[in-house]
């Protein structure tokens, strides 16, 4: 079987040339993932909050993080609102119509980046569909009553398919994906191969 590869940050393969030391980053759209997107579990939530408003600065408008919406989170962490990207705001529309739920809004951190939220148990109904693709991608089982390894399948398959729509809609030249904390695991066989 071969075996399933996906770019890490290290490869810049696939990138617009550029001269100098500037990227072009109002052509490209970053999105940095991770199960603590404004759900403090361990450190990387306060990794993800440090660099927020420096990436921000460099990105602008087009760095978004995405993470598993918890609403007891949201509603003291997240000022909801609409996307103003159209690949964003259609590729959310795409998950919504196929009666899962996302939402979007700004972390109330310093620099105010944007979130999307996945919610995970809008989509448990899925799970052993899901289940049944990772294990046909990569042949690794996860326990029926596992709720984190569930969970974490739940959110990469979600994220995945977000980030194939946004790609597959043309309305971005390119986007970049970084990924903190094992829980991504699951994306990178099931929706972007």
């Amino acid at each position: 079987m071969p075996l399933v590869r996906s770019l890490s940050v290290t490869s810049l393969n696939g990138l617009p040339q550029w001269d100098g030391e500037d990227l072009p980053v109002e052509d490209l759209l970053l999105f940095e993932v991770s199960w603590e997107v404004t759900n403090k579990v361990g450190g990387i939530c306060t990794v993800i909050q440090t660099k927020a408003k420096t990436t921000l600065d460099e990105w602008g408008e087009n760095y978004f993080l995405l993470g598993p919406y918890f609403e007891h989170n949201v509603k003291t962490q997240v000022e909801l609102c609409e996307p103003p990207n159209a690949a964003v705001k259609k590729a959310m529309d795409v998950i919504k119509a196929n009666g899962y739920q996302v939402h979007f809004g700004r972390w109330l951190i310093e620099g105010s980046p944007y979130v999307v939220l996945f919610d995970i148990a809008s989509a448990a109904w899925n799970l052993d569909r899901w289940k049944g693709e990772f294990w046909e991608a990569s042949h690794i089982g996860i326990p029926y009553h596992d709720r984190e390894a569930n969970d974490a399948l739940i959110f990469g398959s979600l994220t995945a398919w977000f980030l194939k729509e946004v790609l597959c809609l043309g309305l971005a030249s390119s986007s970049l994906f970084l990924t903190a904390r094992v829980h991504l695991g699951s994306s990178s066989p099931l929706g972007l191969r």
